[in-house]
């Protein structure tokens, strides 16, 4: 009875069963095997959001200007996108204040979370103005659905970074957000951010790194005395 790593190893190998095991394959070779599918989106980039939805069946994705879904039986088919570009105001803004138009005056999706049943919650640096909505992606399997609720925009300060280049992570608790996050354009006070939800938002102090400590942490879930009120 052959061992399930050799079975892992017949299909990705083509059935020769190497002397040593091997812990990386390149993409080269990934791409010779059967069975590997490949999606891209035109004219973007930056693939940093992923959400996966095993309920439904599907991937989502945060790029620049779009967010995806994907099905999780063949990412290359029954793909839908949809464009969240930034407004012209926006990168023009953005441009004046010396950033590239073309590179960093975009909307980078950066925070991809599940919400409701219906609903995922995406936060993008919206060309340094950084910006939230609600994507309605249905519950039926048979017939996917990717589309931008207009009328729910939110302010992603907080919640998402405002440079394309600077990280972020996030957790939902609930319909509580909380976000590490850089809190300013220049990317010197990263934080983190308790929004959303029916409590006051909250934030840790400023310029303050010790929060990184045990004590500090729980406080911040607990909504303890080292958060204050967020002024973003």
């Amino acid at each position: 009875m052959i061992p399930g790593l050799a079975l892992l190893w017949v299909a990705v190998l083509g059935g020769a069963a190497p002397s040593m095991p091997r812990l990386r394959l390149s993409f080269q070779e990934l791409q010779a095997q059967h069975g590997l599918r490949t999606f891209r989106l035109e004219r973007t980039c930056c693939y940093e959001a992923l959400l996966l939805d095993e309920e439904r069946g599907r991937l989502f994705v945060g790029a620049e200007n779009h967010v995806a879904s994907l099905s999780l039986d063949n990412i290359s088919k029954r793909a839908k996108k949809l464009a969240w570009p930034a407004p012209v105001e926006w990168r023009e803004e953005c441009n004046w204040a010396g950033k590239d138009i073309g590179t960093e005056c975009m909307n980078f999706v950066k925070l991809l979370h599940a919400y409701n049943r219906t609903h995922l919650l995406a936060c993008g640096t919206g060309a340094f103005h950084p910006t939230c909505a609600f994507v309605e992606v249905g519950q039926r399997l048979e017939e996917p659905m990717l589309r931008l609720d207009l009328r729910r925009l939110e302010d992603g300060k907080g919640k998402s970074p405002y440079d394309p280049r600077h990280r972020a992570a996030s957790v939902l608790v609930g319909e509580e957000l909380y976000s590490g996050v850089a809190a300013d354009l220049m990317g010197r006070d990263f934080t983190i951010f308790r929004s959303l939800g029916q409590r006051p938002s909250l934030r840790t102090e400023p310029h303050d790194s010790r929060w990184l400590n045990g004590e500090r942490l729980m406080g911040l879930l607990g909504g303890g005395p080292h958060l204050q009120q967020s002024r973003c």
